[in-house]
């Protein structure tokens, strides 16, 4: 969750706010935007972080909000591995930040073993992605503004998701370590340390500027992903680790007969390789590469299914029709 909540230090000296309140002042209207709670007289479908502070959110819509931000903090960290020793960005990388072995736990918890082959990003979390790695690639501010965004976010309004999500769910650790800290010993100081090597950070006036500008874009990409997920909750009748165990088989198992079911059935014959990357009670989606480029494919199923009995049957029809049209 991005959104440091927490109240910001005062003016470094008269007439000049620090680094860390201009930041905080610059996105609270985002912050707002995604808060649940910060206008109680909206009329609005509730959204994700409704429904799991009011517990009507499905343990399925719950583990799927989960593996989307698998994917943001493996690119956020993929960047600090890269700039721990640089003099702007390094003293913000922070081993006890790390996200990714917790979301790793919570999903193989959450999925199975094979959770890796049942989630794949959204487009709009393959934009977020995109934006970091691109921002991130040879600029130390771009790790800074997604860093900030993320992390003192989660150590702080973030906190009430964990909570949340154990009192939902029953969770004791896994399903909502990605929530702990447990090399944290105080939020409080080390968000105000945090902000102090903000406020003594070495950038010029217009970086600083380039990074707030940053912190703003990184929420807007992380409301499109909330958005996003927040129009499907309640549409896909499996759950999360009957997805992954379902795609996992056919991608080891029957990677031919996905291949025919892409080339037949999903109309892309020139395709090379394939694989299942989910599936719904509508259809499946896979990801195919033709002429060396990957693109989403999605293949309606004849009639909705809802129960796993069904997924088989009609996988085989899929497979069937797609090689008798190919021949």
């Amino acid at each position: 969750m991005p959104a440091d909540t927490a109240a910001a230090d005062g003016p470094a000296d008269a007439g000049t706010p620090r680094f860390s309140a201009r930041i905080r002042e610059a996105s609270w209207a985002r912050h707002q935007g995604l808060d649940p709670s910060a206008d109680a007289d909206a009329v609005k479908a509730p959204g994700v972080f409704d429904r799991l502070f009011d517990g009507s959110l499905r343990l399925g819509d719950y583990t799927r909000w989960h593996a989307q931000q698998y994917f943001v903090y493996e690119a956020i960290e993929a960047a600090a591995a890269r700039f721990a020793d640089d003099a702007v960005a390094g003293p913000f990388v922070f081993p006890e930040l790390a996200r990714v072995p917790a979301l790793e736990a919570d999903l193989k918890f959450l999925m199975g073993p094979r959770w890796r082959s049942g989630i794949e990003p959204l487009p709009a979390t393959r934009a977020y992605v995109d934006r970091i790695n691109a921002v991130s690639a040879d600029w130390p501010g771009g790790y800074l503004a997604h860093a900030y965004t993320r992390y003192l976010g989660d150590l702080s309004g973030g906190q009430a998701f964990g909570k949340a999500a154990r009192r939902n769910y029953g969770f004791e650790a896994e399903g909502a370590s990605f929530y702990e800290f447990a090399d944290i010993k105080s939020p409080k100081a080390f968000k105000d340390e945090y902000r102090a090597r903000l406020d003594a950070v070495d950038l010029s006036e217009a970086a600083k500027v380039r990074v707030i500008d940053e912190v703003l874009l990184a929420y807007d990409h992380n409301g499109a992903v909330l958005a996003a997920l927040g129009e499907g909750l309640d549409r896909n009748p499996f759950e999360p680790s009957v997805v992954a165990a379902i795609c996992h088989h056919m991608n080891t198992d029957h990677a031919a007969d996905t291949l025919v079911i892409c080339r037949g059935a999903g109309g892309r014959r020139g395709a090379e390789t394939a694989r299942m990357t989910g599936f719904d009670g509508e259809g499946a989606d896979f990801a195919v590469v033709e002429d060396g480029v990957e693109a989403a494919v999605r293949v309606d199923w004849a009639a909705p299914l809802s129960e796993r009995a069904e997924v088989r049957p009609e996988i085989v029809r899929l497979f069937t029709e797609s090689k008798a049209a190919l021949s």
